[in-house]
């Protein structure tokens, strides 16, 4: 397994599993609030679109910077 994060497609597959988990993750909370009616104005969505995508990245970061210093 330590081979495979080595190598730069190593690396490129597991930050874009990570992300799209974290993405997904996230997408899900926020439909969960507009389920209950919240955030349905154009700037609120477009805001917490931004917001999702952003937090994305970050929590793919760190969970990345943590996961490699457990392998």
């Amino acid at each position: 397994f330590r081979r495979v994060l080595i190598r730069s497609f190593g690396k490129f597959l597991v930050i874009g599993i990570i992300w799209s988990f974290c993405f997904q993750g996230l997408s899900e909370i926020r439909h969960l609030i507009m389920d209950y009616g919240y955030g349905f104005e154009i700037n609120t969505s477009k805001l917490t679109g931004l917001i999702v995508i952003f937090r994305s990245f970050l929590l793919t970061i760190i969970i990345y910077i943590l996961g490699k210093s457990l392998v």
